[in-house]
């Protein structure tokens, strides 16, 4: 109860106050030199709009093949390639969670069972190598068409 009371306290003055609006007549207690008044703003002459477009662009054009259109192939290969491994080493990851877990025991199912773990690691290990090592070749293509001047859209 103390708090509400003293929230109330100090929230008194932002009620009060904060709807306060100030006209052209309140210009005269501050003395702001150089303010416009609202019949400053209705003496200027109205701003030209423009009412529609001067060009419509359709939304994206594909750039036309040039320079880039080899290293952006070569990107987007490896990128898909990478993206492949770094879909295999979470299935990995997956099946051996799942070998951890209290369902893995059924002997008559085809699952994966306890200990999955140390046979999956020289797999996951290879996996999580091949895609450092996609990494920086993509990054060396990426690398290759910026000296070449060729745009690349690296997504």
């Amino acid at each position: 109860m103390k708090g509400l009371v003293v929230l109330a306290v100090c929230l008194a003055p932002a009620l009060a106050y904060g709807q306060q609006t100030y006209t052209n007549a309140d210009l005269s207690k501050f003395q702001v030199p150089g303010a416009y008044t609202n019949q400053d703003l209705k003496r200027l002459r109205p701003l030209a709009v423009q009412k529609e477009p001067a060009a419509v662009l359709p939304r994206w054009v594909p750039a036309p093949p040039g320079a880039g259109a080899a290293y952006q192939s070569l990107y987007d290969s490896m990128a898909r390639a990478r993206e492949g491994i770094a879909a295999e080493i979470e299935y990995e990851k997956g099946l051996v969670g799942y070998s951890e877990s209290a369902f893995a025991g059924d002997t008559s199912d085809f699952t994966v069972r306890l200990g999955y773990r140390a046979q999956a690691a020289p797999l996951i290990r290879e996996l999580v190598k091949r895609e450092a090592l996609l990494g920086k070749q993509m990054d060396e293509v990426a690398d290759a068409a910026r000296r070449a001047g060729a745009p690349l859209e690296r997504r």
